[in-house]
């Protein structure tokens, strides 16, 4: 499948070497040129310098043929923007984003994020 990933640091890079691992087609946007220049030189695999919430960069890392957009900055904000202009702009099937802050992981699932994912919430949901 082809997925785009907002976000190549801390979470993105990892989480683009384990989907290439398993076989998938991923293309990493991140607004960091030296993130990108890591990506490119440690994966050998597609990134580009560009913006979450922007309509252009999201056309240029391929939104319209993705089977999923995964937003995992570290903005919230940035992240709901991707999932919602990749959901009306370029109909992306699947939209996944990390919720930084687990107040704001209803505002996603409101916003029609079809996952959203808080650290904070997985942690306390597993100390039972």
């Amino acid at each position: 499948m082809y997925l785009v990933i907002v976000g190549g640091g801390k979470v993105g890079a990892p989480l683009a070497s384990a989907l290439i691992n398993e076989g998938h087609e991923v293309f990493v946007l991140d607004n960091d040129a030296e993130v990108v220049a890591n990506l490119q030189r440690e994966l050998g695999m597609i990134a580009t310098i560009g913006e979450a919430a922007s309509v252009r960069a999201l056309q240029d890392a391929g939104a319209a043929r993705a089977g999923a957009l995964i937003a995992v900055t570290d903005s919230d904000e940035d992240n709901l923007a991707a999932c919602q202009l990749a959901r009306t702009n370029f109909d992306v099937p699947r939209t996944i984003a990390i919720a930084n802050s687990p107040e704001n992981a209803e505002l996603f699932d409101l916003a029609g994020v079809d996952l959203a994912v808080s650290a904070t919430d997985l942690v306390l949901a597993n100390l039972a």
